[in-house]
């Protein structure tokens, strides 16, 4: 059985009728399934929320982000797939993943992180599934994202005054000891 079912708008509206039947019919048949529609983005207030939450997780500023796209999980109801078709659903704590940097792979967050909550419409996604659940999200984008990695590169704290290039930093020299000559003391009395 596959993971996950690539599906178009079209097929997300007919998906919206069997469950409206569905649901009239075995209204607690709905409740064990845990359908969920994938979707790959770069819409810039979706990646904006995302860059929020990813923020929050790593200690950095949203403006040391770099990110080009994020896969997001929304939970199939009917209401869901209306609004979703439609103008659009609101993202509360729906999952989102996205292509970590070096050897981290894809990281897994939530929109529940993010103050900023985007409105998300099914025009937003470049490709689109349904899945039977949230648990193959990271395998959807691998396969039909970008391969862009997100750039996190957290600000600089500095613990030294920083130099201007081409002059060296003062250093201050430890006064001397008592009872211990300094090199030039030293030479002065050889010389002489």
């Amino acid at each position: 059985m596959p993971r996950y079912i690539e599906i178009d708008e079209k097929g997300l509206i007919a998906l919206h009728d069997a469950i409206d039947l569905l649901s009239s019919i075995a209204p607690d048949a709905l409740e064990d399934m845990a359908l969920c529609v994938y979707g790959i983005t770069n819409n810039p207030s979706v990646l904006d929320a995302a860059k929020e939450a990813i923020a929050d997780s790593e200690e950095v500023q949203e403006s040391d982000i770099q990110l080009s796209e994020v896969a997001i999980a929304i939970p199939v109801t009917s209401k869901g797939i209306y609004h979703l078709t439609g103008s659009g659903t609101k993202l509360q704590n729906e999952e989102f993943v996205f292509m970590g940097t070096g050897g981290e792979g894809i990281r897994s967050l939530s929109f529940t992180f993010a103050n900023y909550k985007p409105t998300v419409a099914f025009s937003y996604f470049s490709k689109a599934a349904i899945a039977s659940s949230e648990s193959w999200l990271d395998d959807f984008l691998k396969k039909h994202g970008s391969g862009q990695e997100a750039q996190v590169t957290p600000a600089v704290h500095r613990d030294q005054e920083a130099t201007q290039p081409g002059i060296p930093a003062q250093q201050t020299v430890p006064p001397p000891t008592p009872g211990r000559q300094t090199l030039s003391s030293f030479l002065d009395e050889f010389l002489d």
